[in-house]
């Protein structure tokens, strides 16, 4: 159990419950928001997407697991496959950023109308908007987990580096699959057609242009949350340590002024006892 605590828990389990009930009512939202004739809820597919967002969560949470197995050649050999997962995956987590397009492509906005005025509107762009901020927490608090790891086996330094490469490499992912469309399933199942596909997408100069525009804004916007998590947890758990301190240094004071009032006790009992 102790080893657990080390690793965040049981405050952990806490946290991802919190998510989970957020995505239900997420998600009941996404089922229930309707266009102005009605008809079929447009935005069904965030159910999907939202899935993909909590695999590199549950995948977080594996690692936990195989970082408490005492063997290290049983946790290097399961580590690192589990580990390259969990990178395939994270992306989709802060995918859902770029989801928040699809009200001004759905929602049917007429030339020269106040359509901001229309609380049907805000009703489609804040569910995106909601869809979105859920994706995000689930990959700082994903990214978190991962981070702790890499950071007691190398170092704050090493956890860093790590941090900042993943969501990089996490914004460039978001922009293969909005721009290019593929997704982790297709770097699973065809890795050299990707590779193919993807270094001919950016031998046009044009397109790497395009990417570099795009991938400031994510990585900015995901580096800006991940930092803002990261602080606030560091702030909670100084806190929680320097009441752990001072509580440890009320029962000492409170222990030594026991024993110093008893020693004093059996000094005048010596004192006013008759010899014998």
């Amino acid at each position: 159990m102790q080893r657990w605590r080390m690793l965040g828990y049981p405050e952990k389990w806490i946290l991802y419950a919190v998510l989970f009930m957020f995505t239900v009512i997420g998600m009941k939202y996404a089922i229930s928001t309707r266009l102005p004739d009605g008809g079929r809820p447009p935005y069904l597919f965030l159910i999907w997407n939202v899935f993909l967002a909590w695999i590199p969560l549950g995948l977080a949470v594996l690692l936990d697991v195989i970082h408490l197995i005492p063997s290290r050649t049983v946790k290097v050999a399961l580590g690192v496959p589990v580990g390259l997962l969990w990178l395939f995956f994270y992306p989709n987590a802060a995918y859902l950023i770029t989801d928040l397009l699809h009200p001004f492509n759905r929602y049917p906005i007429a030339a020269g109308t106040r359509f901001w005025e229309e609380l049907l509107f805000w009703d489609h762009l804040l569910t995106l908007l909601f869809a979105a901020l859920l994706g995000l927490a689930l990959a700082t608090v994903s990214l978190a987990s991962v981070h702790h790891l890499v950071r007691r086996a190398g170092g704050s330094l090493a956890g860093w580096a790590f941090a900042v490469l993943v969501l990089l490499l996490s914004s460039f992912g978001i922009y293969l699959g909005r721009f290019i469309r593929w997704n982790s399933w297709d770097l699973l199942r065809h890795p050299g057609y990707v590779l193919e596909e993807t270094l001919a997408y950016f031998t046009d100069a044009a397109n790497v242009a395009h990417m570099v525009g795009f991938c400031k804004w994510i990585f900015l916007i995901t580096f800006f949350c991940y930092v803002v998590h990261y602080g606030l947890a560091r702030i909670y758990h100084t806190s929680e340590r320097g009441q752990g301190i001072r509580g440890n240094r009320k029962i000492e004071a409170r222990s030594g002024g026991m024993g110093h009032d008893g020693n004093e006790r059996a000094a005048a009992a010596a004192v006013s006892s008759p010899g014998k």
